[in-house]
């Protein structure tokens, strides 16, 4: 097994809390660029994360509120949902953050033992040559495409830890969002009363895990309407077209494709708070083994050069 199918394997089970599932894989001669929609400019409106005042990220999560803020939330979560549902919540959202980090850190683990600098250099390349090999690009152009890649994979993976932040530091949006799910799943409250309660978190959520993860396969799903922009400058009219073509192609494919699977894209489903923590801590123990294994590597590698000197 390739390291790099590895990482991009672990990272798309592991980022659950995160709310981001992906399978694509680097290292595929064969796989063509996907490029879904997102945006008509590949920009996102920031959503608050979070209650009270605050800070957007570039990501669209929020990480600042008052103290009373945040106890006034607390106190309404428990008023509404009762104190041990509140307080699992907060649990759950607190394995969510640590998933995160902990994806995004296995991650880089995965790109040092396959002899790259970190998981972004991995990304970057993987689109890099792809779009080099699809679109025919000069050397030139190769450089200059590898720039506006490496810039736009380095600012969607610092968006999974601004995320992890996000959550970290103001738990009860998401909080809500797990409880609201909770108690609909339970029939305690309506769809209408559910997609209110969790509308703008998980649009922010969808937001950052595409935000995040479009065009990080080598190949996989470009997503990322500024980034093509961006390349335009520097092809050719015919390129420029096939590049068109590509994305109105996997535009078709995605319309036309299967049902997203759960946590894919931001769609954290609506479950019961049980299901959900017996989720994170099966994601948990993931990236344990994940971990473990890795390491293993690492450590599998050492002896065979020291064996070989």
């Amino acid at each position: 097994m390739k390291t790099q199918h590895l990482l991009f394997g672990v990272l798309g089970v592991a980022l659950l809390g995160g709310a981001v599932y992906f399978g694509k894989t680097l290292g595929s001669q064969s796989q063509e660029i996907q490029v879904t929609e997102e945006s008509a400019s590949g920009t996102r409106t920031p959503t608050a994360l979070s209650s009270g005042a605050s800070s957007s990220t570039k990501s669209g999560a929020t990480t600042s509120s008052t103290p009373r803020d945040r106890d006034n939330a607390w106190a309404a979560l428990k008023e509404k949902y009762g104190d041990g549902r509140t307080k699992l919540s907060k649990k759950v959202s607190e394995d969510m953050a640590a998933l995160i980090k902990d994806a995004v850190e296995i991650g880089d683990m995965g790109a040092k033992l396959a002899g790259q600098g970190s998981a972004k250099e991995v990304a970057a390349r993987g689109v890099t040559d792809a779009l080099a090999r699809q679109l025919g690009l000069s050397d030139e152009q190769k450089e200059k495409v590898a720039a506006l890649v490496t810039s736009r994979v380095s600012e969607r993976m610092d968006a999974m830890n601004e995320l992890a932040t996000a959550i970290e530091s103001e738990p009860t949006s998401m909080m809500e969002t797990i409880l609201a799910g909770d108690a609909f799943t339970r029939g305690e409250i309506t769809q209408e009363e559910y997609d209110a309660a969790s509308a703008d978190t998980l649009a922010v959520m969808r937001n950052v895990s595409g935000f995040a993860f479009g065009g990080m396969g080598g190949g996989g799903n470009l997503n990322d309407p500024l980034l093509a922009e961006q390349l335009n400058g520097v092809l050719t009219p015919e390129q420029q077209t096939q590049l068109s073509g590509i994305i109105e192609k996997a535009a078709t494919r995605a319309q036309n494709g299967q049902q997203q699977m759960p946590f894919q894209n931001g769609n954290l489903p609506a479950m019961e708070i049980e299901k959900l923590e017996q989720t994170m801590l099966s994601a948990q123990k993931l990236t344990k083994g994940a971990r473990g294994f890795l390491e293993g590597l690492q450590g599998m590698k050492e002896l065979n050069s020291q064996l070989g000197k």
